[in-house]
């Protein structure tokens, strides 16, 4: 059923709150709903709502006026309420979460409030009834895109994160003092969930492959992902041809657009490269690119076996439930090496 037709005042919109909390790949994901929304009302005050976890996606966006950032402290029901009278003076609402913190705040506003589908039925379907062939789901971009239909307005383009001039400045320096051989490859092996992740071993076999061609790596992971893994930080940090960054998210956006090409898992980083201009080559494991998450942009390589299994869940596993996790064991370093310097090489 088509949605009605939201016609903007005589003056246009004066105030726009954009509302997507989280999670990293999600927020990277609405940054065209964004441009858009800038380019049709240049004079509008646009104001971002999203958790202090990902404020750096926007804060240095050009048609980003003001972040409104949600504190982990400041999340509770009756925080939601209090904070709600903060979007009272605005005469546009879109939501791209629909989340229940999103509807608490966006309830009873006197703005039009869009929102975007989420097809969580169809993604359901996916991963429960797949011999039911559900109709595909569209991908995430095209999904929030779909919110500003009511408005008239299209969204183009691919997402691009903007890092901010002082984390540019710190890459450049940093590489600079490293002085590689070439332009580094990157690698991103973190993932929120444990089914999402190719197994360290393997990472360290890929590891290997490129450092035997000459390839300089920097890996990307927080403080917390590096101690999980200790046998391919023991290799990092034993080749002066790699290294290992767990800096902020702008300088980690700064540094990456300055890699050949990123090896990611299904994650926010995989997102975040794609956005900072990079080709990504992106493993699925328990989840599925047919979910409508895979990489935004031209040049990417995805490597999902499509096991008669996956996808087993819509975000991801602590453990295998069938106990093989074939999903991700049988995608051979060999093939991700090839893959990679396949495109950092185009």
């Amino acid at each position: 059923m088509a949605r009605r037709a939201v016609v903007a005042p005589a003056g246009g919109f004066r105030s726009i709150a954009v509302l997507r909390l989280s999670s990293l790949g999600d927020v990277v994901l609405t940054l065209p709903v964004v441009r858009a929304l800038r380019a049709a009302w240049p004079g509008a005050r646009l104001h971002y709502w999203v958790k202090e976890e990902y404020a750096d996606v926007v804060r240095c966006d050009p048609a980003v006026d003001h972040v409104r950032v949600l504190e982990r402290d400041a999340r509770k029901l009756e925080d939601l309420v209090s904070m709600s009278a903060e979007l009272e003076d605005c005469d546009l609402i879109v939501d791209l979460h629909g989340s229940a913190r999103t509807r608490v705040l966006t309830f009873r506003q006197k703005a039009p409030v869009l929102r975007s589908s989420s097809y969580r039925l169809r993604r359901a379907m996916r991963v429960h009834a797949r011999f039911l062939g559900p109709a595909a789901v569209p991908a995430a971009l095209a999904r929030f895109a779909g919110a500003l239909a009511p408005l008239g307005l299209a969204v183009a383009g691919a997402p691009h994160v903007t890092a901010g001039d002082a984390a540019e400045a710190w890459a450049e320096a940093w590489l600079a003092a490293w002085a590689p051989a070439a332009v580094p490859l990157a690698f991103c092996p973190g993932a929120l969930h444990a089914t999402k992740r190719w197994p360290e071993e393997r990472w360290c076999e890929l590891d290997a492959l490129l450092a035997s061609g000459g390839r300089p790596r920097i890996v990307f992971t927080t403080p917390a992902e590096r101690r999980a893994l200790p046998a391919l930080a023991a290799r990092i940090v034993a080749d002066p041809a790699a290294r290992w960054v767990t800096e902020p998210l702008p300088r980690v956006a700064a540094l990456l657009s300055r890699c050949a090409a990123a090896v990611t898992h299904d994650s926010g980083l995989m997102h975040l490269a794609a956005a900072r201009g990079l080709r990504v080559v992106a493993l699925f494991g328990s989840t599925s690119p047919a979910l409508g998450f895979a990489p935004a942009g031209e040049g990417h390589v995805v490597l999902c076996r499509n096991e008669p299994c996956q996808p087993c869940t819509l975000h991801g596993r602590e453990s295998c439930p069938r106990g093989h996790f074939r999903c991700m064991t049988r995608i051979s370093a060999a093939e991700v090496a090839a893959a990679v310097t396949a495109i950092a090489g185009r």
